[in-house]
């Protein structure tokens, strides 16, 4: 699998006694693609910006991203989301197959 990206950091969210607690992950290499673009509603023109990752089944480890996860191109540190951290959208799984082709899609904003 084509790869542009040594890694990324994903913050799982989770909810303790109502609040927002995150616990941090890390994958191996993945491609990372940032698009561009706008949407028209109307008169209006609003942005419509993402960020597709594509994590090879043997890189992503024991968790797999989902909706309202927090993600981060590199390897982070940090146990909270970094400002410029994006918001999972969605995760496709395509796990069948030839081993060489096994992959989550993940979305975000």
């Amino acid at each position: 699998m084509l790869t542009n990206t040594p890694a990324v950091t994903v913050w799982e969210k989770t909810i303790v006694n109502r609040a927002a607690f995150y616990v941090r992950h890390q994958t191996g290499a993945v491609y990372w693609e940032e698009t561009r673009g706008q949407t028209t509603g109307g008169m209006a023109r609003d942005p419509d910006n993402n960020v597709l990752v594509i994590i090879h089944a043997s890189c992503i480890g024991e968790y797999i991203p989902k909706p309202d996860d927090r993600i981060a191109n590199g390897i982070s540190e940090s146990e909270q989301p970094l400002s410029d951290a994006l918001t999972v959208t969605s995760v496709k799984r395509f796990l069948y197959g030839p081993s060489a082709g096994q992959h989550i899609e993940v979305t975000a904003k």
